[in-house]
């Protein structure tokens, strides 16, 4: 394994939890979605999208990384209803139709792709919460490749709830995209941060302009 990105992922130390950027010292942020249009927005979200991938992954992906999620719905207190919003039979579908969703793109990556699981990993709600857990899979693209950018568009859509991340092993770095707003590229040194930087700065989000400069600066390493 020559791959630090590969032994950050592969690394149950590794929480890799959302907001990335913030998250992780040698990350930048992209914006995605521009434009005074609802049908604009979307259209330049997904060109600039496209534009960020081509930078990053001229070969296309070595893996994707994506969240399971398990939850103990049977938890629900001491002799007391379950809590929730809105009709009782619209909760239920939902959330079967969710599970159902969640479950389908896991087997479907499992089924198709070498794998590993990192399990037992850090959650949001960590400890409060006891009846949620997560596991990272790690899918490798070998020869069979995954559809990158149909993954992307997914995410901008908001098409499921899979939080699917594109790995490169030989630029070192992870991209996610969190929605259409925008993305965030973590590296794992700060030399690949810089080698791209400037490729990347057309794009950056301009709100967190002054921090990704300062890690281009090397004047703060962690914020």
């Amino acid at each position: 394994m020559n791959s630090k990105i590969e032994s950050l992922i592969l690394d149950k130390s590794f929480d890799y939890l959302q907001p990335y950027f913030y998250n992780n010292p040698f990350a930048l942020r992209c914006e995605l979605g521009v434009g005074k249009t609802s049908e604009g927005y979307i259209i330049q979200a997904r060109e600039r999208a496209e534009k960020i991938y081509n930078i990053l992954f001229p070969s296309k992906a070595d893996a994707i990384i994506f969240n399971q999620w398990i939850y103990d719905w049977s938890d629900s207190g001491d002799a007391e209803k379950y809590e929730y919003d809105g009709d009782a039979d619209e909760n239920i579908d939902f959330r079967i139709k969710s599970e159902a969703r969640a479950l389908r793109f896991l087997l479907e990556k499992m089924m198709n792709y070498r794998h590993v699981s990192v399990k037992g990993l850090k959650t949001y709600d960590e400890p409060d919460d006891p009846d949620v857990r997560r596991n990272r899979i790690v899918c490798y693209a070998d020869n069979t490749g995954f559809d990158d950018l149909e993954l992307i568009n997914k995410q901008i859509s908001d098409e499921d709830n899979s939080e699917v991340s594109l790995v490169s092993f030989k630029n070192e770095c992870i991209l996610s995209v969190y929605d259409d707003r925008g993305c965030d590229i973590v590296f794992s040194t700060y030399e690949k941060m810089r080698e791209f930087y400037y490729q990347l700065e057309p794009f950056f989000l301009q709100y967190d302009y002054e921090i990704m400069k300062k890690r281009l600066n090397n004047k703060v390493i962690n914020v």
